[in-house]
């Protein structure tokens, strides 16, 4: 190498050294942490990776958790040779006496490291050794060089390599400006390693553009193979109803980012839109797409799953309703005295021909029946359905490729609006439990209009993703009658199969600590944005180490932190904004 390639690698080495290891009682190094002072004009921030050259041609790689600054007197003392210092040689060799004194006055910068794992260059294996040779968990030694972690040490850190099959996730950014695309293996979001993705943070952080966005990205990884199909539940307002139709113009931070994860900024293609049948069979909704079809409920449709309508109801010790809902579900299809069959809405609320030992007394038949009347009221129920269609019907015919966003938002009720959502959950159980659902029949025709050949091919989508905003409403914390509703037993039973099925979950909601606990431990995947200190304090955050939840409450708008069991350290990430007309939250 020559004296100007010597010169000018020094020069690289000396920009890319951003402090140097440490150790004393307070600050110690061990093999999961170390602790080193930040270099004069250096600016870190939690989230950074680092990486510190280690024994045996190793390197370990770190995210910083924790910012401070100390006394150099007190905190950062040293034994070297005998002596004592209370700064990194290089640079105490670099700055004036004045300078010096100046910043012992304002004490020093340090950084708190936790060490995600220590990796061997291959480029330098030791003579008569593989590369892979030695696996080292060594703790880093004291004055070492510390530098910002490259692209390729940052996805040797995380997993990535060894990663099959992955999607994009987002783009971790660092505070010196490099951003680096990170992907998150199918196994850990629809098993069998782990299953489903949750969100949490205050409203106005993003964190439904994030599932948003990483629904996008996982559809078109996998509709390159055709393998997958999307149900998506519209809770507020109009806020997706509008994901076929482009933005407009992408900004230069979005076009950076898709194009760094290699993303098309494309809205979504093929998309049904699914609103509720108002009065006179047209539509409830504040936005009415084009390509719409209203859906409603015939008795006949739901005749075997009305706890899901008055899930709230059922197990009421005040008029046990579960006795005449399950009696109407086994004794199908009613007969009156007079022998007339119950076919309509209109035929139950007139029903009163229920044995003795369902109706134990008049008052569980009269608010039944008052129940009854009041959802006969909503134009969503109807005797015979004309325009419109049923979602079970639908859920049934889904093929890869297909994008069903469902409308709820302007349902009135709770109750009306998780019969939808729990329906097409026990419609998406059927879907995957009949070999009739998942198999079609393709007959070819020779020139005379006969059959030469049948053939089998797939029609059930490999993957089915399903989105929920405000999954509290229907999975909650605490129950009224201290028993999961109908509903959320049918929520839990997709959340537990889906790793064995490929159906993943996305849900969200402001707070973890307002939904049912069963969500967050059938849940693989955490995304918090931005939420204070009063809820992370809460039991369902545990899994967040006590300087991670800090840096949570500092965050900015758009940043958000991933929890996956195959990263050892929550890491922060970024994200372009969903490429269809924008949402608020």
């Amino acid at each position: 190498m020559t004296t100007k390639e010597l010169a000018k690698d020094e020069i690289s080495n000396l920009r890319n050294n951003i402090g140097r290891t440490i150790e004393s009682a307070r600050f110690p190094i061990t093999m999961d942490e170390f602790w080193f002072s930040i270099g004069p004009n250096v600016i870190v921030g939690p989230f950074d990776f680092v990486c510190v050259d280690n024994i045996y041609s190793t390197h370990t790689i770190g995210i910083i958790k924790e910012l401070r600054t100390v006394s150099n007197i007190h905190s950062i003392e040293q034994k070297t040779n005998g002596g004592t210092y209370t700064m990194p040689r290089q640079y105490d060799s670099d700055i004036s006496t004045s300078d010096n004194r100046e910043r012992r006055d304002q004490g020093t910068r340090i950084a708190k490291v936790a060490v995600m794992v220590n990796v061997q260059n291959k480029n330098d294996g030791q003579e008569g050794k593989s590369s892979n040779s030695v696996i080292v968990r060594m703790p880093v030694g004291i004055d070492a060089s510390v530098s910002f972690a490259n692209s390729d040490e940052i996805l040797l850190a995380l997993g990535i390599p060894k990663m099959e099959d992955p999607v994009m996730a987002g783009v971790i950014e660092m505070t010196n400006g490099n951003k680096i695309a990170i992907p998150m293996a199918m196994s850990y979001l629809a098993g069998p390693d782990a299953a489903h993705i949750n969100a949490s943070g205050i409203s106005g952080n993003l964190k439904t553009s994030y599932l948003l966005f990483l629904l996008h990205s996982l559809y078109q990884k996998l509709i390159q193979k055709n393998e997958v199909a999307i149900i998506v539940f519209n809770t507020r307002e109009d806020d997706l109803l509008y994901i076929d139709e482009a933005q407009g113009t992408v900004t230069d931070r979005d076009s950076e980012l898709y194009d760094l994860l290699q993303i098309s900024p494309e809205p979504f293609s093929k998309v049904t839109y699914f609103l509720p049948r108002g009065i006179d069979g047209n539509p409830i909704s504040v936005h009415i797409p084009s390509n719409y079809q209203t859906y409603s409920y015939e008795l006949n449709d739901i005749y075997d799953r009305l706890d899901l309508l008055l899930s709230s109801e059922t197990y009421d010790p005040r008029y046990n309703l579960s006795a005449i809902i399950n009696y109407i579900y086994e004794s199908w299809p009613l007969k009156d005295k007079e022998g007339k069959t119950v076919i309509t809405w209109s035929d139950l609320v007139k029903y009163k021909d229920y044995p003795a030992e369902i109706i134990t007394h008049k008052s569980t038949y009269l608010h039944f029946s008052g129940l009854l009347q009041k959802y006969k009221r909503s134009s969503m129920f109807t005797d015979k359905r004309e325009t419109s269609t049923y979602l079970g019907n639908e859920i049934g015919r889904i093929k890869a490729g297909d994008v069903f966003v469902i409308d709820i938002a302007m349902i009135p009720t709770v109750e009306e609006q998780s019969l939808v959502i729990g329906d097409v959950m026990k419609n998406i159980d059927e879907l995957y439990s009949s070999r009739s659902n998942f198999e079609d029949v393709r007959h070819v025709y020779d020139a005379d209009g006969q059959i030469t050949r049948s053939v089998e091919q797939s029609r059930r989508p490999k993957y089915l993703l399903i989105f929920i905003d405000e999954i509290n409403r229907f999975l909650p914390q605490a129950y009224p009658m201290g028993r999961r509703t109908s509903v959320a037993e049918q929520i839990t039973k997709t959340l537990i199969a889906g790793k064995s099925r490929d159906t993943i979950l996305l849900s969200a909601q402001q707070f973890k600590s307002a939904v049912d606990p069963i969500l967050h431990d059938n849940t693989g995947i955490h995304m918090i944005a931005k939420l204070g200190m009063s809820e992370l304090s809460k039991n369902p955050y545990a899994m967040l180490d006590d300087t991670t939840k800090h840096n949570i409450v500092h965050m900015d708008k758009g940043e958000i932190v991933m929890i996956q069991p195959a990263i050892r350290h929550p890491v922060k990430v970024i994200f372009p904004r969903p490429p269809f007309k924008r949402l608020s939250r």
